[in-house]
């Protein structure tokens, strides 16, 4: 489940950063303009912690061994 919604997550920042980056008005001034950059940057972030769920570091896959 951890895996499907670390897929689920990076699918999602990926199709709205390639949209920000691409899709959106070139006209948007001001404000508008630095809140989608916002936006963009959160989205490689979301992306990062996607990516954690799907492959997660050695100590927890150690942990996880030993617990369960």
């Amino acid at each position: 489940m951890r895996r499907l919604s670390g897929v689920v997550l990076v699918v999602a920042a990926m199709g709205l950063a390639f949209w920000l980056a691409l899709g959106p008005s070139t006209e948007w001034d001001g404000a508008a303009r630095v809140a989608r950059f916002a936006l963009l940057l959160s989205c490689f972030g979301v992306i990062g912690g996607g990516a954690r769920l799907v492959f997660p570091g050695k100590a927890e896959e150690q942990q996880a061994r030993f617990t369960g």
